[in-house]
Formats: structure tokens, sequence, C-alpha cells
């Protein structure tokens, strides 16, 4: 009760409607590779249990987008974004709760947010392991093209992903030269024939999925993004933690120590562990309490302030 009267004060305080300046499919045609025969039909779900607070879920999603929420006119613009990847288990994707929620606070900084709502493997695409990255790396691709239209600095662009929107983000910065579709059009590929960079300038990690290693994955996460029995080869290609190879952006990882879904000591942890191992700068906080799926109008105790204390962070890393 005392968390529920804490978040519906929280939405009080966080008072007026939030609305994208823009809506920006990711693809061509709209679906992405390989949605082309999918059939499904979009959804968004209401699961909120707090009066006057919205908590959607999306699913059925084949035609990808970002929204993109600017800082208001009186704010000083730092020219600096963040691809926002919401979490939701690899099966939908948490909208609110993990996306348009974090927008206020970030944008209020001086940061243009963009919230990805991006294909999930469970609904039948082509090479469905690759969508929610391919999303995420032609999300990045989209900002970089659109940056003096979207007013922010083309590299840098960092990501945030909750859960196992944390997953997406960390495959993109490790996985980020990876060519997980064809290139389309001058936003994959500038006049030279080169990709576009789909590297993110920093990473904010929030209670992640890491790992797909038997020994403290996320079971859901990886049932839906590698199916019930994967191979070592497909479970290491995934963990994002072996694939740190040094020279990533900085990272800001938060995880609470009482989540029960999502082991902090396998994934935050171990991503951190592998960071530092290969001398990326990293920054980790280990919270007593809040559990898992948190956010921010449901972070107590001193998780409270985890956003407050990223946007320091920024200012203090990010130059």
């Amino acid at each position: 009760m005392k968390k529920l009267l804490a978040a519906a004060m929280a939405v009080c305080m966080m008072s007026g409607a939030l609305f994208a300046q823009e809506k920006v499919y990711l693809w061509p045609d709209k679906k992405g590779p390989g949605s082309e025969k999918v059939k499904v039909t979009q959804e968004i779900t209401e699961r909120s249990k707090i009066p006057n607070h919205q908590n959607r879920i999306v699913s059925g999603v084949t035609e990808p987008y970002i929204e993109v929420f600017k800082p208001a006119q009186d704010v000083a613009n730092t020219k600096k974004s963040i691809l926002v990847i919401p979490g939701g288990a690899y099966a939908r994707v948490v909208i609110d709760t993990e996306g348009y929620d974090y927008v206020k606070g970030y944008t209020d900084a001086g940061y243009t947010v963009f919230v990805l709502t991006y294909r999930t493997p469970n609904d039948g695409h082509k090479h469905a392991d690759l969508v929610p990255l391919q999303d995420a790396q032609r999300a990045m691709r989209v900002i970089r093209a659109n940056a003096d239209k979207f007013g922010v600095a083309a590299f840098g662009v960092g990501v945030m992903g909750s859960s196992a929107g944390g997953h997406v983000a960390a495959s993109l910065m490790t996985r980020y030269k990876e060519e997980t579709y064809k290139a389309l059009d001058s936003i994959d590929k500038d006049a030279k024939g080169e990709w576009v960079s789909a590297r993110p300038a920093f990473q904010i990690l929030v209670y992640p999925v890491i790992t797909m290693q038997d020994n403290g994955t996320h079971a859901g996460s990886r049932k839906a993004l590698l199916g019930e029995k994967p191979s070592q080869k497909e479970k290491d290609a995934a963990s994002c933690e072996k694939l740190v190879k040094g020279g990533e952006s900085p990272a800001f990882i938060l995880c609470a120590i009482d989540d029960k879904s999502v082991n902090p000591y396998a994934n935050a942890i171990a991503y951190w562990k592998a960071m530092a191992d290969n001398g990326v700068k990293a920054e980790l906080h280990i919270f007593p309490e809040s559990g898992h799926g948190f956010g921010v109008l449901n972070a107590y105790g001193t998780a409270a302030k985890w956003q407050q204390m990223s946007i320091d962070w920024m200012k203090t890393y990010l130059k």
C-alpha cells in the first residue's frame, strides 16, 4: 500500500499530459524485415492499478517506430539524446513504466528522448531472435540521419534499456557492428557504401537482463528470444557479458539486490564486471530494495533517486 501511495503521489507531482512531438516509423515500408508475412495486430493493453496513471503494454508489433520527446524551449538543450528501450520479457513492450515515465526527468535536464516500440520475437517473424536488435540498430541510424531535424548531435545518442530492454540495449552496445539485416537505403549505408554506425555514445541499464546462460538467465526472456532449448553456441552469442571486448561506451548500471525476477549477480553485476575487466568506464548502483520493474514511480528507498543519479553521471562523464 505504501508503494502504491508513493507512486500515486509521484504521478500527481508529474501532472500534465505527455505528448510526443513526432512518431517516426523505422523501416521504409513500415513493416520490419522478415515481418512482411506476419499477420498479428498491434494491441495496447492497460494494466494499471494506480489511479490516474497508465501502465500499458504493447504487443503484436510489426511496424516498429520511435516517438520523439524534445526538451521544453526554456530548457538548455544538451544536444545529447537517449534511445529508450522498454522491457517486457521479449513478449511485449512495457511502454509506460519503462518508456514514457522516464521522459520528463531527462527532457527537463535538456536531453531529447526517443522511445522505441520494437518487434518482439514471439510473433512469428523471420529470424525472430534478431528482430529486437534489428529495430534498435535501425533506430540509432534513423536518429543519426535526422539529427539536424531532431536538434541533436548525431553521435551523441546513447541507449537506455530496462529488464529485457536492457538486454536489447546491451546487445546494441556489444553487437552494433553485426549485420543483422540487409542495408535498405542511405540511412543504413553512406555515400561510400559504409554502414552508418549504430554504436551508442553511452549506456544506461536499469535492472537489465544480460545473460542467456543456464545459471542466472531470466527464463522467460530466454525462451521468447532463443526458444525452448537453445544450443550453447546460441546462448553464448546472446550473453552480453561474454561479448564485451573493451572500447564500449561508458555505462551506468543499476539494480536492486532483492530483485526476484532477474538475478542481479548473473546480470547487472556480471555486465559491470565485464566492463571493468576490459577497461570500460562503468558505474554500478546496487540498491537494497525495490525489486524488479520499478521504473521511476515504483522505486523506493534510495533507489527512488536513481534517475537523478543517472543525470548527474551524464553531466560528469559525458563531455
